[in-house]
């Protein structure tokens, strides 16, 4: 399951990631790594971008780097 297909609202648990070059690194300077866990807090009107609450940040993901993460998800 990747990041895009969980409902907002729900949390979420980081499994791996498989963005590379640029986009990679900037995730992973975020704090997007194996075994991080976050909130999906809500989507724009048209679906893209995603809001998340990721480590006491309040961070939008695209929905083309949101589907490079792989989660799954949490109570």
């Amino acid at each position: 399951m990747t990041l895009c297909d969980i409902q907002y609202g729900k949390n979420f648990k980081i499994i791996n990631l498989k963005a590379k070059g640029e986009i990679r690194r900037r995730l992973v300077d975020m704090g997007f790594i194996k075994g991080a866990e976050g909130k999906v807090l809500r989507e724009a009107l048209l679906k893209d971008p995603i809001e998340l609450q990721f480590k006491g940040f309040k961070i939008s993901v695209r929905r083309s780097e949101a589907r490079q993460i792989f989660v799954e998800e949490i109570n």
